[in-house]
């Protein structure tokens, strides 16, 4: 096989190409996240939008693969795909900015599609016209067409690994979109330029600008607000804000933990006390029960409210938590006690191989506004019960709505619990569905609700025949489908909290770093 000096330069750029287009699709995600989520819907129209990018390009760079001069069309195509890259942070905050006027599934695709088609789409077109360019020394085109996909699929498997779990992490989004896209269109303008192409410089003075504007994004909201803490991670963008709140006809500083940009702790360091959610105050009412020494698992840290409040209640406090980030924000930023026993491990891992017995054992599990469906299963709730003492409690805190098809995914936790053996009652923190915490109270013992739980929360206990759970599905681990069941809820929730946080004025919290 003919190696020669222009087949190496073409399959080095699929590869940067194939590398490419990968890091465009985590980067999109992620910078939708923030104002969308990162729930099934954002996920089917950043997939969806990307295979009809590829698709249309892939069919024009067909149609221009006859053309005589595809050597240089394919180089001005990975130029052009390079600039819209570098681009990609400004045409997110652009487009963003005006995602409100439409409904969330319309908002979404509708982002997906003008943020994603332009670079993808010119990607799409790249390995038709390598495939072309190719010498013909590789006489089959169906050989030369492998290995250039080959190539490609290789360089978006290392950028995957490499952005997703060490550049997005360390660098966030805006550097690494307008870095990658410089890298993509450098060589092809070096390329062209020795061709004959005399103004490759309006690649450097796109890089400058994008620079300049990136350096104008990242920094100037830390100056109008007080920005403690951004960072973008492949579970999401952890925030820690300080933001003015209007509280009983006065104006406080607030520090509050956001995370894909809704809001888990809120709390005022002035006085250290943590705002009263109806959702804590009942956890902490339950936690008063418990005789001092009780062993709490708290599986979900947040920014450490809970932990530290059972901490400082005397018990004895175990908290799982998989994001580092959280841990070092609950440290640093919410107060949490150096003593507080603090895990980094995945709840479901944690109860398979935990051998200690706990009292009370509390799931507070979300990213944003999603519960991991893996945590909620029969098998994993069995695991639970094994480290549960008798006469112990289990807590877990969940969206509130519980009728009609919206609120299956409730019911059907509800009845798994119930059918492995537990004793399980439904306390929501508010009389509409729409704005409540649902808290899932359970115990292997009947007589614990009298004991140990305020005879406020048994009063609002929702009764057990109007739970209707004949249409509700028992969760197991070959069918672990809470995430599917709760996907509408997952988007109201979504959609109230978009509508919250522009009420609180806090559109002008950074989008992204």
């Amino acid at each position: 096989m003919n190696w020669s000096k222009h087949n190496k330069i073409l399959l080095a750029l699929s590869f940067i190409e194939g590398g490419s287009l990968m890091a465009c699709e985590l980067l999109s995600a992620k910078m939708l996240a923030p104002y969308f989520g990162s729930s099934i819907f954002v996920w089917s129209a950043v997939l969806g939008v990307t295979l009809a990018s590829l698709a249309l390009g892939y069919y024009q760079g067909g149609s221009l693969s006859m053309h005589e001069k595809r050597d240089k069309i394919v180089l001005t195509i990975l130029i052009a795909a390079g600039i819209f890259l570098m681009l990609l942070p400004f045409t997110a905050q652009f487009v963003l900015g005006y995602a409100h006027f439409f409904s969330f599934r319309q908002g979404v695709f509708l982002a997906a599609l003008l943020i994603i088609l332009p670079p993808v789409t010119c990607m799409g077109m790249v390995s038709p016209l390598m495939v072309s360019n190719l010498d013909h020394s590789i006489e089959s085109a169906g050989k030369r067409a492998g290995i250039i996909y080959t190539i490609s699929t290789t360089g978006g498997i290392l950028f995957t690994f490499l952005y997703g779990f060490y550049i997005i992490p360390k660098f966030g989004l805006i550097f690494p979109s307008i870095l990658t896209g410089f890298i993509l269109a450098l060589v092809p303008a070096i390329l062209i330029f020795r061709h004959g192409w005399k103004q490759p410089g309006i690649i450097g003075l796109i890089f400058i600008f994008t620079l300049s504007g990136a350096f104008y994004l990242k920094h100037i909201h830390k100056k109008e607000l007080n920005i403690l803490y951004q960072e973008e991670g492949i579970l999401g963008q952890v925030l820690v804000a300080e933001l003015p709140v209007k509280r009983n006809d006065s104006i406080q500083t607030e520090r509050t933990l956001f995370v894909n940009r809704i809001i888990q702790t809120s709390y005022n360091p002035q006085n250290d006390k943590f705002n009263d959610f109806d959702y804590f105050n009942s956890v902490s009412d339950v936690l008063d029960s418990l005789q001092t020494g009780s062993r709490v698992l708290i599986l979900g840290l947040g920014g450490g409210v809970l932990a530290r409040d059972a901490y400082r209640k005397g018990m004895l406090v175990d908290a799982v938590e998989i994001d580092q980030r959280i841990v070092d924000v609950s440290r640093n930023y919410f107060n949490l006690e150096e003593k507080i026993n603090v895990i980094r491990d995945d709840a479901r891992h944690f109860l398979n191989t935990c051998t200690n017995k706990y009292d009370l054992i509390l799931f507070d599990l979300f990213r944003g506004e999603e519960t991991p469906a893996h945590v909620f299963t029969a098998e994993s709730i069995e695991q639970t019960m094994q480290i549960l003492n008798p006469g112990g409690i289990v807590l877990i805190n969940a969206n509130g709505y519980y009728k009609g098809e919206i609120g299956k995914g409730t019911r059907s936790l509800y009845k798994t619990m119930r059918a492995m053996g537990l004793y399980v009652e439904l306390y929501p923190t508010d009389s509409l569905e729409e704005r409540s915490n649902m808290i899932y109270v359970a115990s292997n013992s009947l007589g614990v609700f009298d004991e140990k739980i305020p005879d406020y929360m048994q009063k609002k206990f929702i009764p057990h025949d109007s739970l209707h759970v004949e249409d509700a599905i028992v969760l197991t681990d070959r069918r672990p489908i809470l995430d599917h069941l709760n996907q509408e809820a997952t988007l109201r929730w979504r959609i109230a909290y978009q509508a919250y946080n522009r009420s609180l004025n806090q559109s002008n919290l950074p989008l992204f770093n």
